[in-house]
């Protein structure tokens, strides 16, 4: 059987990309850690060697485990947010690198969110340079967070890259990626179709046996099972059963079922939270995002954060990219981009030092 948590979010584990050569160029750099949850997570604070710094930046991965440090994680987005001026603050997650703990694939976003609350709290309490003014740098799953922790925590700026709307997207990502792997459309959305009948299932209080029956069609699917990992097994012992109830309970106690979409709701009222964002707001997105529909996220960010008075935002969408803006051929989730070396989008970082020089954050 199939566990539901083969999800939109797993996929974005290849956020791997970032795993680029040192470089950090005249930058000092010392240890950084925190407690949460009664554990204490591990990172780093990152600062020009000879500059006094207006501004701390925090970045928030996605989804998956994190090795910032020891991997060298985000290495040249760290080089040169330090290298424009800015102090770079981050962390593994717990049970990741050197922080304690058990890492949690289901970690929810509230608690995610609390999480970066305890980080500012501690960089607040060292009275770093530049925590007057404290902004995000966050990708996919970082925006849910984000917003979330702006309820507690004003934030002074936000760089959104392939953010998230409010509802689940597991269901783009599969329909994406399996005409990019060669089904027609005609194919892709009958197996679409069996993925929705089993998503509302699964977040309606449905039973494991029409659960399974639902989604048939994807486990009999040779490509289906290749790209998601749909099982061909159809026997349903007792302990699938109990996971899948464990995993229902879980993945509903937060959000609701939107039956107009068809698709579940990570955060109530999500659009109220992010009208609440008084600060600039950068967000970039991948033309060929593959994993996430950012043409929904793109007009939500227009609709909320673009019509507060006391907040700007500043959209670019950059072409032949994927979800987490690299230049792409086929831009499917899969796809290799090695021989590349993982190519960021042209102007993406330029794009962000720009925007940062036009609001101040940096001289």
């Amino acid at each position: 059987m199939t566990k539901r948590s083969i999800s939109f979010t797993t996929i974005l584990v290849i956020v791997l990309f970032f795993l680029l050569p040192k470089a950090f160029g005249q930058t000092v750099s010392e240890p950084f850690e925190f407690k949460f949850d009664n554990k204490i997570l591990r990172g780093l604070i990152e600062k020009p060697q000879n500059k006094q710094t207006k501004a701390i930046v925090i970045l928030i991965p996605g989804y998956g485990k994190t090795d910032f440090v020891e991997g060298n994680w985000y290495s040249t987005l760290r080089k040169k947010l330090v290298a424009s001026g800015l102090t770079v603050v981050f962390w593994d997650k717990m049970g990741c690198g050197n922080s304690d703990g058990k890492f949690d694939s289901n970690q929810p976003v509230k608690n995610s969110a609390d999480e970066g609350i305890a980080a500012i709290q501690k960089i607040k309490k060292l009275n770093i340079p530049g925590s007057e003014k404290i902004g995000f740098w966050g990708i996919s799953r970082a925006g849910w967070i984000i917003p979330l922790i702006n309820e507690q925590f004003p934030i002074d700026f936000w760089i959104s890259v392939s953010g998230t709307d409010d509802k689940e997207n597991f269901g783009y990502l599969l329909k994406s990626n399996l005409i990019i792997e060669g089904k027609n459309k005609e194919e892709a959305h009958e197996l679409y179709k069996s993925w929705m009948l089993g998503h509302k299932l699964f977040c309606t209080q449905g039973n494991v046996e029409d659960y399974e029956s639902a989604i048939r069609p994807l486990k009999l699917d040779s490509l289906s099972r290749k790209l998601f990992g749909y099982s061909n097994i159809s026997k349903i012992t007792q302990e699938d059963k109990e996971i899948y109830l464990q995993e229902q309970k879980q993945y509903t106690s937060k959000g609701h079922f939107d039956v107009e979409s068809g698709l579940w709701v990570y955060i109530d009222d999500f659009d109220k939270i992010l009208q609440k964002i008084n600060a600039p707001v950068l967000a970039l997105f991948g033309a060929n995002d593959s994993q996430v529909d950012w043409r929904k996220t793109k007009e939500l960010y227009q609709e909320t954060i673009g019509v507060n008075p006391n907040s700007t935002l500043t959209t670019k969408v950059f072409q032949n990219c994927n979800h987490v803006l690299q230049q792409c051929v086929t831009c499917g989730w899969r796809e290799d981009l090695s021989a590349s070396k993982w190519q960021a989008c042209d102007q993406y970082y330029e794009t962000m030092i720009s925007w940062l020089e036009q609001h101040k954050f940096i001289e």
